[in-house]
């Protein structure tokens, strides 16, 4: 059997692949490189290498990168280097060619080895959960407790360590990869911790200024202290608060919810989960399924074939073309592949049996979606939308509808900062070719929610949701009662 290989943005894979191309996380030739300083010429030959690498390996760079601007900005940091640096350092002047790509598959790696030092070493990261709004402005995800504050969800936070939060959105997005700022920005937030380690090196100690119900307030958070905690009982139902990153949930009579945070899972592990829990779906007797993958960045395609063959009817693919650059790595034994830089075009030939009658699933299924949703998750996406597996709801994802994939890691040659660089190019099962995100049936912003919410015909809680913040599942609720038509915006 063929295999899509989707390694995803988030990082969240650790292979055991011994490939070095592979390999994500390697250690260092030497543990000094934490901390001696690199030269001007090692720093600006790593950027070349950097690019010189990107170009080699990527299929479809013209399309994606803007080539002029991106050596352009190559050759700007060559320049901006007068004097030694350590890899942190080195990190935030390399790191900003990185969305210059326009690509969430290729990227340069945060300096990893420093952050679990110092993790190994018991310091902390931002502790707040993190999101972005339509309008840039962060908020926190969660409802927390913090000494004698009560902290609700969706509180602005309007600075951090005396810097606005616009500017450091701004400042982080520039070590973000992505074919869209929209996905940059998301991508900042769902890293929110690690992002502002790497960007300002801010661990331990923060002053955080909240905008609270009763007026601004600056919190002191620091690891010798207080440190905030969830307040489950103040936030309501909050899909990606849980201890498991793939949990099941009825939520009323008939309508079950899975929530998936990402599919960088061994598919024995996954499978047993999702077989579990269809035999729970099936003892409920769930008629509505909600699957929810609005944080999922992605992980292995295994996952997303072996979910997606518990709701289909049919057989079906989950591309429809590949599209694969050769270079060193990826040309196959004895290089039977084709030679250095050959692309190579092929249809995609193998289709996916549903599982058997009994087993499969053939109620309403809602896939909820997002900025966030990417990789593998988008390939989850297409393949129920194209196939008509799924009611999509939610937003328009930050990344394309066909995706990159099967990326090559390099060390850069001096520093040994790590980066992913796609080798693959995915079309999805439609065929459809068009550059733009994954668009929902319905999207959240098309519809007045806040207004629907008091309706009269809305009166009844299908979901079985109290104290309901989540506006993708509100939408949904409007779509069982019947009145979804009667909100839409004008």
């Amino acid at each position: 059997m063929k295999k899509i290989l989707i390694l995803l943005t988030s990082l969240f894979i650790v292979t055991g692949c011994k490939q070095s191309h592979l390999d994500i996380f390697p250690e260092l030739t030497d543990e000094k490189l934490m901390v001696q300083k690199l030269s001007v010429k090692q720093m600006q030959a790593d950027i070349d290498a950097f690019l010189e690498g990107a170009l080699e390996r990527h299929p479809d760079i013209e399309t994606y990168a803007n080539l002029t601007e991106l050596t352009e900005q190559a050759e700007r940091l060559k320049k901006s280097i007068n004097t030694p640096l350590n890899r942190m350092e080195f990190y935030r002047v390399v790191g900003k060619l990185t969305p210059y790509f326009k690509d969430g598959h290729s990227f340069l790696i945060w300096p990893y080895q420093e952050l679990s030092q110092a993790r190994e070493s018991g310091q902390k990261t931002f502790p707040f959960d993190i999101r972005v709004t339509n309008n840039d402005r962060l908020i926190l995800k969660n409802a927390y407790t913090h000494g004698e504050y009560n902290i609700p969800v969706f509180t602005e936070v309007l600075s951090i360590n005396g810097v606005p939060s616009k500017t450091i959105l701004e400042n982080l997005m520039q070590y973000a990869g992505g074919e869209t700022a929209l996905l940059r920005k998301h991508a900042v937030a769902l890293r929110f911790g690690i992002a502002l380690w790497a960007g300002y090196g801010w661990l331990d100690n923060f002053k955080v200024e909240l905008l609270l119900p009763q007026g601004k307030q600056e919190l002191t958070v620091n690891r010798e202290g207080s440190w905030p905690k969830v307040d489950e009982t103040a936030q309501g139902f909050v899909a990606s608060h849980s201890t498991k990153d793939h949990y099941y949930k009825q939520l009323s009579d008939g309508i079950g919810f899975i929530y998936l945070s990402h599919f960088d899972v061994n598919p024995d592990e996954f499978e047993a989960f999702i077989d579990d829990t269809f035999a729970t779906i099936r003892q409920q007797e769930i008629k509505t399924l909600i699957i929810d993958i609005r944080d999922n960045p992605g992980g292995n395609t295994d996952t997303v074939t072996y979910l997606a063959r518990q709701l289909a009817d049919k057989p079906f693919r989950l591309i429809s073309k590949l599209k694969e650059k050769l270079n060193e790595e990826n040309r196959g034994l004895f290089n039977y592949k084709g030679k250095l830089g050959e692309v190579l075009i092929s249809d995609w030939d193998e289709w996916e049996s549903p599982v058997n009658e009994e087993k499969r699933f053939s109620g309403d299924t809602y896939l909820l979606i997002g900025p966030v949703t990417y990789s593998a998750s988008i390939v989850l996406a297409t393949t129920l939308k194209d196939n008509k597996m799924a009611t999509l709801v939610g937003e328009t994802t930050g990344g394309y509808a066909n995706q990159s994939a099967q990326g090559n890691l390099f060390n850069l040659p001096n520093s040994e900062l790590r980066a992913y660089i796609t080798t693959r190019m995915l079309v999805r099962p439609s065929g459809d070719v068009s550059r733009h995100g994954v668009v929902p049936h319905y999207n959240i912003d098309d519809y007045n929610l806040e207004f629907c919410e008091y309706s009269p015909e809305n009166a009844v809680n299908r979901l079985g949701i109290d104290d309901q913040n989540d506006r993708a599942l509100k939408l949904i609720n409007l779509l069982l009662s019947g009145v979804v038509e009667h909100c839409k915006k004008d």
